[in-house]
């Protein structure tokens, strides 16, 4: 008796029991990454990696990223956003290797598809593009 109450009131009401959905609250196109990388041994870092990132959408804005992330040696994270997928990251193993992306089957590192700088004052920043949908 309940159901077809609720039901009813339902029908009534113009109310669904269809799913939601749910916009999009970024822009696609030409997304981008800005990415910190702290030398590990320096300054306080310690043995691994750690990394700030902030992932933006096609119109510039920050829709995620991570802070201070430590990652060991060849090892990937995850990083969330508003976007559909997540951004992978793989740290190298030396300060040499470069770090690895990548986005929803699209791949690219430090040393192809980003511009890079060098380490200074035990960090080097890196700014890459990607396509999110």
């Amino acid at each position: 008796m309940h159901f077809s109450t609720a039901l009813v009131t339902a029908a009534l009401f113009g109310l669904s029991s269809a799913a939601p959905t749910i916009e999009k609250r970024y822009a696609s196109g030409q997304c981008g990454i800005h990415v910190t990388q702290f030398q590990k041994n320096e300054h306080n870092v310690g043995p691994k990696y750690r990394f700030n990132v902030l992932i933006k959408d096609a119109n510039g804005y920050i829709i995620g990223g991570t802070s201070y992330q430590q990652v060991a040696n060849g090892a990937s994270i995850d990083i969330t956003s508003q976007l559909p997928h997540p951004l992978v990251l793989t740290a190298g193993s030396t300060d040499q290797d470069p770090v690895r992306f990548g986005y929803n089957g699209q791949h690219w590192s430090s040393n192809h598809g980003c511009s890079l700088g060098k380490y200074d004052g035990g960090n080097r920043d890196m700014d890459c593009g990607f396509h999110c949908a």
